[in-house]
């Protein structure tokens, strides 16, 4: 019987291989204890061949199996009817064991529609966490049952498997508890790619199945699984699609290597394995994404695209949503309208027009964000008090409101993005020495006093009110957020105790409800896709740093952490490479640095804190997020209209809302839906960045 143990260099993990007379078996240890073991697996049933279409999972027999110990690798060779197999185990410096594998075809015949990979099979246990970034937090409890998301133990194969260029970071993440203490073990991809003679990029794909509560991560060359159907691929919000792509040909004495990476251990607690995903790929990929454009140029064009979207007409002041002013018109067909929050972010267009005026001296920004904040304090009132209207159209001088079931509902949300942003353009002008009128603290004031009356009996704010103000429904979600950031805003402005107090009672009940054991992950920020989703973490970081700042307790320093990781799981570590001919291959476009959206929308957009991030982690003496906040900052750059006719755009500071860096409608290019949200969150960052560093 052979036996090899191979530890890492701080002795804190180790692998053993066994001969055993079933085959070897691979263990993976915490330690010499052989009590703690996290995974243990035949090497048989961790490879998996098949041949022809559909794939399947099929374990391989491995004959005339062999060990070779070196002193810092261990490396196992054996054979197949039709494959040599090799695999060779290491543990690098950073304690990660790194698992080369080759796969080689010693036959004398093509081997057609190949699927080859590596299997990890849990114990069985009735309790699991499972993430993949961007794809699966916890089986997305929080999903529209009614819509298509991916999901674990669904469909006759029980599994999901995706490309990996859809995933942030290729990696599947299985947590559990064990005599109480949670641990983790995580299966890395290392992203490679095969390129055919016409230029089409293939990548390997990773996902896990989940039957009979046991859970498997499958890493395999390309073929895909979704929600259970193999060769089937999900290619727009709620849209899945035939896929023939994924298979090899192995002609004879082709070989295909492939390098994963094992990490595994301890949690402090339960349901932060992500934070482990996090930190070994900042490791593992040191990210650095691309810098096309400096902060001063960021700020000029998306300011020439900010005075394109200012009207004033018959009184009313503000940004609209949609332009008309590109070649191809009005992209939404809706008629020209101001939306205030979510996708249109009026009133932090008018921050960011009163900041350039402040910062540049001209005094016409200014009066042009005060005309907008009065038109929208003055006219959007109804008549419940701190109830408003969420949108004005034009065209008809009609405002109007979210829908939910064709009932008008305020989205809050919307609603408490707008009044934070009323808050922070208070703030600027306080700042400035220049008065702030009086009506608007009274309506700052209305506003927090309905926040203060206006949650649910779980103690946080509902998705929306009805007009009348009350709850459109019980619903436990993160939507309501930016409520809590507008409070604590309000208390910095006007020093009412109550502020603080109910928002950090509410606080409590958000952390409580999602960030203790992330079992309901944070979901349903972003409202047209009722999901996990990064925005409804990106406010909960938000109120976190805010509480932080104004309380300096450490609990909101670690609250504010946690969701910062749990963001980054949606920003991509990596770039991927695009076939021949596509957009992003022409413009060099690089992946690295941005977030996608949603287990629902599967695209990039630059929809994320990034002088926040900078900000937090310089003044919690936190390097790796000021590092990974200005380079977000940057890469997201990329895709802004610099000149009439780049990226389909013909007002220069444009900038589309979807990027497609995998199979979601368009692989390799951009849309030019401009809703002005794009043109609000990277112009108040870019100011932000202006302000602090100049650079």
């Amino acid at each position: 019987m052979q036996r090899s143990i191979l530890f890492s260099r701080d002795s804190k993990k180790a692998v053993d291989v066994v001969e055993t007379e079933q085959g070897l078996e691979i263990q993976l240890r915490g330690q010499a204890d052989s009590k703690s073991v996290y995974f243990q697996g035949r090497l048989n049933k961790m490879l998996s061949y098949s041949e022809g279409k559909p794939w399947s999972l099929q374990s391989v027999l491995l004959d005339n199996a062999s060990i070779v110990a070196e002193e810092q690798s261990i490396r196992i060779c054996g054979k197949t009817k039709t494959l040599d197999i090799s695999m060779e185990l290491a543990f690098d410096e950073q304690q990660l064991l790194r698992l080369n594998v080759t796969w080689a075809n010693w036959t004398e015949r093509l081997l057609s529609d190949v699927a080859v990979g590596i299997l990890l099979e849990l114990p069985e246990r009735e309790k699991e966490i499972v993430t993949i970034p961007h794809m699966i937090y916890n089986n997305n409890p929080s999903s529209d049952p009614d819509r298509i998301v991916p999901r674990l133990g669904v469909g006759a194969g029980k599994g999901f498997v995706c490309e990996e260029h859809r995933l942030p970071i290729p990696c599947v993440n299985m947590e559990w508890a064990e005599c109480e203490v949670p641990r983790y073990i995580s299966l890395f991809s290392i992203p490679t790619c095969v390129e055919s003679e016409d230029g089409i990029v293939q990548y390997g794909s990773l996902g896990a199945i989940r039957h009979n509560n046991r859970t498997t991560a499958a890493a395999m060359s390309g073929v895909l699984m979704f929600n259970g159907e193999q060769d089937v691929v999900y290619v727009g919000k709620s849209k899945t699609s035939p896929y023939n792509g994924g298979y090899l040909d192995f002609p004879p004495g082709f070989s295909l290597s492939k390098q994963y990476v094992l990490d595994w251990g301890t949690l402090p607690q339960t349901g932060w394995g992500f934070r482990e995903v996090v930190h070994k790929a900042l490791q593992l990929f040191d990210p650095q994404g691309a810098k096309p454009l400096s902060v001063e140029q960021i700020i000029r064009l998306k300011t020439n695209a900010l005075d394109d979207r200012w009207r004033f007409v018959d009184g009313a002041a503000g940004y609209v949503k949609f332009n008309d002013t590109n070649d191809f018109g009005n992209v939404s067909r809706h008629p020209l309208h101001f939306l205030y929050g979510w996708t249109g972010q009026c009133l932090k267009l008018a921050w960011c027009d009163a900041k350039l005026g402040f910062d540049d001296g001209e005094p016409d920004r200014i009066e042009r964000c005060e005309q907008a904040v009065d038109f929208y304090l003055r006219d959007s009132i109804t008549s419940v008090p701190g109830v408003r209207n969420s949108s004005y159209h034009l065209d008809d001088r009609r405002w109007d409101n979210f829908y939910i079931q064709k009932e008008a509902v305020i989205s809050s949300r919307a609603y408490g993005e707008t009044i934070a942003d009323l808050a922070e353009i208070v703030l600027l002008f306080q700042s400035q020495q220049r008065q702030v009128p009086v009506h608007w603290l009274a309506a700052l004031r209305e506003s927090a006093d309905f926040f203060l009356n206006g949650t649910l009996s779980s103690g946080i704010y509902p998705a929306a009110w009805q007009l009348d103000g009350q709850p459109a429904d019980e619903l436990i979600t993160s939507a309501g957020i930016p409520c809590l950031i507008a409070v604590l805003k309000a208390y910095r402005i006007l020093g009412d105790k109550r502020y603080l107090e109910q928002a950090e009672q509410i606080m409590q009940r958000y952390y409580e409800l999602h960030a203790r054991t992330f079992e309901r992950p944070f979901a349903r920020s972003t409202l047209d896709a009722k999901c996990e989703d990064k925005e409804a973490g990106m406010y909960f970081f938000l109120a976190a740093f805010e509480l932080y700042v104004v309380t300096k307790r450490q609990e909101y320093k670690e609250w504010a952490e946690v969701s910062a990781d749990w963001l980054l799981t949606f920003v991509y570590m990596w770039n991927p490479a695009f076939d021949k001919g596509a957009k992003f291959t022409e413009a060099n476009f690089q992946a690295t640095g941005w977030p996608g959206v949603s287990v629902q929308n599967h695209h990039l957009d630059v929809f994320f804190p990034t002088f926040d991030f900078w900000q937090f982690g310089r003044l919690t003496g936190n390097s790796g997020y000021e590092t990974i906040g200005r380079m977000i900052f940057d890469a997201m750059g990329q895709g802004i209209c610099t000149k009439p006719g780049e990226w389909g755009f013909t007002v220069v500071g444009e900038q589309g809302e979807g990027f497609y860096q995998t199979h979601y409608h368009s692989r390799g290019n951009a849309n030019n839906w401009n809703p002005s949200w794009v043109i609000a969150l990277a112009l108040y960052n870019a100011l932000k960045f202006r302000e602090a560093n100049g650079t």
